[in-house]
């Protein structure tokens, strides 16, 4: 494959977009959109500005210095978000949902730092959501520091089912998905937010996990909404982990007593032998159907591997905030054309794996998007 084989893969429209951007104003020195959108991808894949001129000059025939192509690049911001808008929206189903599940947009949510070099340190947040039966990315966000990780940083619709770790499950999060008219099946951390039984008593979670053995179990438990001043409904569905999975549990939390200086109580160390979630889910979905679908975002965990190993999206090289941030959006779109050209690859995302095991295994799918720029040229 050439770099011409992936540019049919870009959205529709792309070189009318390129003009309406203003990525391109007039043909002078860069003569086409192609021509642009090559640089653009060479010097994304962790090449210099150096390399970028030169490989200009020697494939592409166009004399660009290293400032002047810069200057391109950061213009072509606005050109390069709207290809990964379009690109996210695209929707290839390549797995067979299960039919309670037809009707719903599944999508696993998290969130990573990405950190610029340099003395002057500067951090943002990719926030991120892939759709578990597309395997392609349904939406992000890129944003600074100051945005933590929330569910609000995401539009929800009307049949999303959202699949996300402990830190989005908040009250803020849970009215954020109710108001969008979203379902969602949250991990739970200890002491979270308070639960409540039907009589309006206080529940403690540790008292519930005492009742549970290496059989799912399900709770139904109260929430206060800070929106509607009420106790609402919830379900917790919870079961005992793995003896292997509770020594895995107990050696990580060694670890980050050590790491912060901090001791856990023993409510939460007893916690973490335990796997628990809240959904809103109705009892169409068994107990069982709620944990094993949870177990499927692990998904978004690889996405971010592949993100970090293979397009080394933990740093940026760039050191003001606009050339960052059409950095971050190149990135994205070499990610977003490599979900594409993955997408036939014979993976089943409803394989069984716990977060556990998955911290452990570092294995990611490989695809050298660099090799498309050897000795190649549009």
């Amino acid at each position: 494959m050439e770099i011409k084989d992936v540019l049919k893969l870009l959205p529709e429209g792309y070189k009318e977009a390129c003009w309406e951007t203003k990525a391109m104003s007039r043909r002078k020195g860069i003569q086409d959109e192609e021509t642009l959108l090559t640089l653009c991808l060479y010097y994304g894949y962790d090449r210099s500005l150096i390399d970028t001129q030169n490989y200009a000059k020697t494939f592409l025939s166009v004399d660009i210095s290293d400032v002047g192509f810069m200057k391109r690049f950061i213009r072509c911001n606005d050109w390069l978000k709207w290809m990964n808008e379009q690109m996210a929206i695209e929707r290839n189903e390549i797995y067979d949902k299960p039919e309670k599940l037809k009707d719903y947009r599944v999508m696993a949510i998290d969130a990573s730092d990405i950190v610029s070099k340099g003395a002057v340190k500067q951090t943002w947040h990719l926030h991120y959501a892939v759709n578990l039966f597309t395997m392609n990315s349904e939406t992000f966000k890129i944003t600074s520091e100051e945005t933590g990780e929330s569910l609000k940083n995401f539009e929800l619709q009307q049949k999303d089912l959202i699949l996300a770790d402990r830190i989005y499950a908040t009250i803020t999060g849970i009215e954020h998905c109710k108001k969008s008219g979203a379902e969602f099946i949250l991990r739970l951390r200890n002491k979270a937010f308070q639960l409540y039984d039907k009589d309006k008593n206080k529940i403690m979670l540790v008292d519930l996990l005492k009742n549970v053995g290496d059989t799912c179990c399900d709770f139904d438990v109260y929430y206060y909404s800070n929106e509607e001043k009420q106790l609402k409904p919830i379900r917790l569905c919870a079961v005992q982990k793995t003896t292997e999975e509770k020594e895995f549990a107990k050696e990580n939390l060694i670890k980050k007593e050590s790491k912060k200086q901090i001791k856990y109580s023993e409510d939460t160390i007893f916690t973490h032998d335990y796997f628990f979630v809240v959904t809103s889910l109705d009892n169409t979905f068994s107990c069982k159907d709620i944990l094993d679908l949870y177990r499927l975002r692990w998904q978004v965990e690889m996405v971010f591997k592949r993100f970090k190993s293979i397009l080394n999206l933990g740093s940026i090289p760039t050191r003001t905030a606009s050339s960052s941030e059409a950095w971050l959006n190149c990135k994205m779109l070499i990610a977003l054309l490599i979900e594409k050209l993955l997408s036939t690859v014979d993976f089943s995302p409803c394989e069984q794996f716990s977060e556990e095991s998955l911290e452990r295994d570092q294995n990611v799918i490989s695809f050298d998007f660099g090799l498309l720029f050897e000795c190649t040229s549009i």
